[in-house]
């Protein structure tokens, strides 16, 4: 054998039994595992905080509309503004919107929604039905002979911040009921 051939032989052979790019290798096949799993969590995180804001949003908006012994449309407006402040940092005048209904059951009938109040900002459909009509309770909640109830709904436009990776755009939805406290709340001054 030659001694080029001699020399290439001993330089393949270290090359095969070198463990010095493997490290480098298996990160650059894990960096897109791990940076999915990075957005991912902080995507999660994210989505469920703002959930929870959500739903402590409607419990204060029924809590205190309920503690009341009247109710005005400026009040309730004054009321969700303040909410909007357990949102923080998220902004809820823009992305958010809340209803707020009484709704009371007479008899055997069906529960009447006898108002309701809309914030300002994107327009959205109650679950529980218009005013005046009749409610769409949850199913799970049962109302009897004279009883009313104030009924909050907010709703979220949810962005997700790494462009749809995890979650989409989407609305977050949650709702509250509270029984009056002070008085019936059967009109809304």
């Amino acid at each position: 054998m030659s001694l080029f051939n001699k020399f290439s032989v001993n330089i393949i052979s270290k090359l095969l039994k070198s463990e010095c790019g493997v490290a480098a290798v298996e990160f650059a096949l894990g960096l897109p595992l791990l940076i999915l799993l990075l957005f991912g969590s902080v995507e999660v995180t994210r989505s469920v905080l703002i959930t929870q804001k959500l739903e402590r949003v409607s419990a204060t908006l029924s809590d205190v509309v309920s503690q009341s012994q009247s109710a005005t449309s400026t009040q309730l407006g004054q009321i969700i503004t303040a909410a909007g402040q357990l949102m923080l940092p998220y902004d809820f005048a823009s992305d958010g919107y809340a209803i707020i209904s009484s709704v009371s059951k007479t008899g055997t009938n069906a529960p009447v929604i006898n108002w309701q109040y809309k914030s300002a900002g994107t327009i959205q459909t109650s679950h529980i039905g218009v005013s005046g009509g009749v409610a769409t309770m949850p199913a799970n909640f049962t109302m009897v002979d004279k009883d009313t109830v104030i009924v909050t709904e907010v709703f979220f436009n949810y962005r997700p911040l790494f462009a749809s990776i995890i979650y989409n755009n989407g609305q977050l939805y949650r709702y509250s009921i509270y029984k009056p406290r002070l008085g019936n709340l059967t009109t809304l001054g």
